[in-house]
């Protein structure tokens, strides 16, 4: 093995009842031509200094144990984030034993990296894996990769969490095959995208980081970057979202974990008819489908949500101890129970699961350019300064075209409204770098007292007709509560509407940033 490389890997999760089906799988057959998949035990032991500043730095230092072939030690640098792809270059030297040596490296590049992050710093030995890995060779297509099935541990002090993952690690090849292959795999095993190394793993184990949800800085987008570039650091940052909560929604952690998880599906929903026009049609249809449908497994979880934790809980301060209020909570809470057992449907679908590696795919590689025609491309490769501003220009006179006559629309045209200032606000966010965070704040800030309008008024009467599939569960007292929370949503409702007007006005009279 050289002491310098390149690893460029995709890693996928799998349940361990799956790995036998994994293995028997007929595609790997072919694709191993013969190989036998080898099991090794692999002991890993990460070092960093007390404070994890050579994490924060990009670099992984570890030591491990090859079954009975002996020891060797890694130093592995981040070479940019492809999102669902890293690429880290990567150097190796065998060890006589398990002594950390950093002096053993003799590439000129890994030891300046050591002398400059890691030179008179105390390194210590921070957590280990322990797992038993079964791994083969596979020729794909043009490529030629290794596929490694990890099963264990990961484990600092005390604590531990369970381990079982599959990785994909190209040698040779465009690494369209590692998702072309998972892909495959997929339609005979459940396999989900994971963007988390084992080293995150064992650090916020090391750290004793608590779950929490996810929410993320605004894409950074520059005037000069091209439209594709800025597409796919879009599409990346939606992928975040949706694993970054994912873990809430099927722990039941944090209700804002479902709110953002299902944010970041509508976010990616907004980029592609964004960016339809520029968008060959295939997977990008494919795509839009997929976000929809999982977008609604968590649809009835959000709403139940909201009406437990925000609305309910107003009324209830005004009727104390009320016994049909009290029945509502509880009959309410029952649904909100099948609605989290239809969450984790929806997340253990075969949908999901394809959702995951495509979007990866699209984040990782000029995936979206197959069937592209010679416009799109050069539409694409262009800077998305000079797209950006016909995009939101557009979006903008829809949404001026309806709210002209926001006074006298109608349930489903305010709603018609909401999703385009909701398409408005997402699109501001998305190309907001490219003008300047000041100059797109108060524009901003218009649309967002828009959308919190809006959005109140949709949340009233999604909550009524959630309500009314209560009624034939509930005692009188519980339908008279029924009628106490609708008389809540009628005042909201007028209170909102009184709003509205003025809210429009202020907005219709901000400056465009793009012009």
């Amino acid at each position: 093995m050289a002491e310098k490389q390149i690893e460029i890997e995709l890693k996928l999760r799998i349940d361990p009842k799956h790995v036998s089906r994994l293995r028997q799988a007929p595609v790997l057959r072919e694709v191993k031509e013969g190989r036998r998949i080898q099991t090794t035990h692999l002991v890993s032991i990460y070092y960093d200094t007390p404070k994890l500043s050579l994490a924060r730095k990009g670099l992984a230092i570890r030591v491990r144990k090859i079954g009975t072939q002996g020891w060797e030690q890694t130093v592995k640098a981040t070479n940019g984030l492809r999102e669902a792809l890293p690429a880290r270059h990567e150097w190796t030297v065998p060890l006589e034993d398990g002594a950390l040596d950093l002096e053993k490296f003799t590439d000129k590049d890994v030891k300046k990296l050591l002398s400059k992050f890691a030179k008179k710093k105390t390194i210590d030995r921070i957590f280990e894996s322990d797992l038993k890995r079964s791994a083969v060779d596979l020729t794909y297509r043009d490529a030629v990769m290794e596929m490694a099935i990890d099963q264990g541990v990961v484990r600092a002090g005390e604590a531990e969490v369970p381990l079982s993952e599959v990785e994909f690690e190209l040698k040779d090849g465009h690494p369209a095959a590692l998702f072309d292959l998972a892909l495959e795999l997929q339609r005979t095993v459940p396999l989900l995208l994971s963007m988390r190394s084992k080293a995150s793993r064992g650090r916020d184990l090391y750290l004793g980081t608590e779950t929490r949800f996810y929410k993320p800085d605004a894409v950074a987008l520059t005037a000069d970057m091209s439209a594709e570039t800025a597409f796919r650091a879009v599409l990346a940052q939606g992928l975040r979202m949706i694993l970054g909560n994912e873990i809430c929604v099927r722990q039941d952690l944090h209700v804002e974990g479902c709110h953002q998880m299902r944010v970041g599906m509508r976010r990616l929903r907004v980029a592609f008819n964004l960016f339809k026009k520029n968008l060959p049609h295939g997977e990008a249809v494919l795509l839009r489908r997929l976000l929809k449908t999982c977008s609604k497994g968590l649809d009835a979880l959000r709403d139940w949500d909201v009406f437990l934790g925000e609305t309910l809980p107003q009324i209830e301060e005004r009727f104390v101890e009320n016994a049909g209020v009290a029945e509502l909570r509880k009959t309410a809470e029952v649904e909100r129970q099948k609605a989290l057992v239809a969450a984790h449907d929806m997340l253990d679908s075969p949908e999901y699961g394809q959702l995951l590696l495509i979007l990866g795919a699209w984040a990782s590689y000029s995936r979206w350019a197959s069937g592209a025609s010679a416009s799109q491309m050069k539409a694409m490769a262009a800077p998305i300064g000079k797209m950006a501003e016909p995009l939101l220009e557009r979006v903008y006179k829809r949404v001026t075209r309806r709210g002209d006559n926001i006074t006298v629309l109608t349930t489903p045209q305010l709603h018609a409204l909401r999703l385009d200032v909701k398409q408005m606000r997402y699109g501001t966010d998305f190309f907001g770098g490219v003008y300047g965070r000041k100059k797109v704040k108060k524009f901003r800030n218009g649309l967002v007292a828009m959308q919190d309008i809006l959005g109140e008024l949709q949340d009233a009467a999604v909550a009524e007709k959630r309500l009314m599939s209560l009624a034939p569960k509930l005692s009188k007292e519980g339908l008279v509560a029924i009628g106490l929370v609708s008389g809540w949503y009628a005042a909201r409702v007028d209170h909102e509407l009184d709003g509205l007007g003025m809210a429009w006005k202020e907005f219709a009279e901000r400056k465009l940033f793009w012009s």
